[in-house]
């Protein structure tokens, strides 16, 4: 069986990237990108753009979104031109991880020169190594603040497996540390453990179980960077049993522990 290659066009270490959308009207294959976001403004090309099954035109001016884990590819029939984003939800507020659960994968935008002016300022900067990541955390709070009330027409399809994969992530997010067993989510979304996982890995490229650990994780960062709580207050607010299992779980996923992270975020403020 052939099996959906994963492709990262941003480096492990960084959380931000913005570049030019490539002029090229080859055909692209079907991949996923397993662990950041993606954002693609484009005012000029025409064309299609699939991302998770389904097909839309590409008629700019318009943005489209590509989740962690969703599969998609180009077809362009005109070259296209603008601009790409990669980011982490690291970079992310809590609201702003709200509003993309809700965010449409395409989002008509007509005419926006002051959007596409943003974009160009963000570029610029990043060309010059000018800002750092609380300067791209704020730039990509005001694109999704923007985009949110860009994306108020019904535009969007989802199918039936990513809606449920969208409220799963919705009620993770309203609902851990405090519910971190799969059992809770199973019950509220009315269904079964094998049928949610089967859910979560064809939208999301993961189990139902990992979608978990990576909202506890991001948490834990977020507070480890934002914060000066001690290790052992931040197992507690996670609500893991002690520090000693929530430094075992952090080093899991990082190969890092939790005061080397720290240590590691606070030299790139």
């Amino acid at each position: 069986m052939n099996t959906i290659p994963v492709k990262s066009k941003i480096s492990a270490e960084s959380l931000f990237k913005i570049s030019m959308m490539k002029t090229v009207i080859k055909p692209t294959s079907p991949h996923r990108h397993a662990d950041y976001h993606e954002f693609v403004f484009l005012d000029a090309g025409s064309g299609f753009h699939d991302i998770n099954g389904v097909s839309f035109e590409v008629t700019p001016a318009a943005a489209f979104y590509i989740r962690p884990g969703q599969t998609h590819c180009w077809n362009f029939s005109a070259l296209p031109k603008g601009y790409v984003l990669l980011f982490r939800e690291e970079l992310l507020l809590k609201e702003d991880l709200g509003i993309l659960f809700d965010l449409p994968a395409h989002i008509p935008l007509k005419e926006q020169p002051a959007l596409f002016r943003l974009l160009t300022d963000l570029h610029e900067e990043y060309k010059v190594a000018a800002a750092g990541d609380a300067v791209y955390s704020a730039y990509l709070h005001l694109l999704i603040a923007k985009l949110k009330q860009l994306s108020r027409t019904k535009n969007n399809v989802l199918t039936f497996s990513d809606g449920i994969f969208q409220q799963y992530k919705r009620l993770v997010n309203d609902n851990f540390p405090g519910h971190r067993q799969l059992k809770f989510y199973v019950e509220k979304l009315n269904t079964t453990t094998g049928t949610l996982n089967e859910i979560c890995k064809r939208s999301g490229g993961k189990t139902a179980s990992a979608v978990i650990n990576e909202r506890v994780l991001l948490e834990a960062k977020m507070l480890l960077s934002a914060t000066v709580s001690p290790v052992k207050e931040i197992a507690a607010a996670l609500k893991f049993s002690d520090a000693p299992h929530f430094v075992k779980f952090f080093k899991l996923y990082t190969n890092l522990t939790p005061g080397q992270y720290r240590e590691m975020a606070l030299s790139k403020k």
